[in-house]
């Protein structure tokens, strides 16, 4: 399996072969967007935070960072974004009720979510379907499955 790496315009190859990720469970349909996907991530665990931006920034994406929902909000309008990564369990807040005002706004109505949470996909896709929540993928596992999910949703130009 391989899947093309970003990173600095140049493509290495990581795992790829099929045409929709595991978790997926959208059926919308994306259009493309230049590169560098911008993604914004939004987790209260700061050291994890640190860690998936630095990942998804070495791979090639330009990523943002937000410790909740309401920093989420108030990014800045001019920032725009592909994909939001969010986390379902973060204190003071749950990931749905973040997607779900996400998807009454202007702003993030059409930006592709994909939840990253420790929780099973069992515990998540029900109410998660109900929100628009666009894929599942589950904390821990190898973050090349993250990445090709990521540009399964918001393709770019040169793959």
């Amino acid at each position: 399996m391989t899947i093309a790496k970003r990173g600095k315009g140049k493509w290495r190859d990581v795992m790829k072969d099929s045409l929709s990720p595991p978790g997926l469970w959208t059926t919308r349909q994306f259009g493309p967007v230049d590169p560098p996907i911008a993604v914004l991530i939004v987790d209260d665990d700061e050291s994890l935070l640190a860690a998936l931006s630095a990942a998804c920034t070495a791979y090639g994406l330009r990523t943002f960072t937000a410790k909740d929902g309401a920093a989420a909000f108030h990014m800045h309008e001019a920032w725009l974004l592909h994909v939001v990564i969010l986390d379902i369990e973060m204190n003071g807040c749950d990931g749905f009720s973040v997607a779900e005002a996400m998807r009454g706004s202007t702003r993030f109505a059409t930006v592709p979510i994909i939840v990253h949470t420790s929780l099973t996909e069992a515990e998540t896709i029900e109410r998660g379907k109900a929100v628009e929540i666009d894929g599942f993928y589950r904390k821990g596992a190898s973050l090349a499955g993250l990445f090709k999910m990521i540009e399964h949703v918001a393709p770019s130009r040169t793959t």
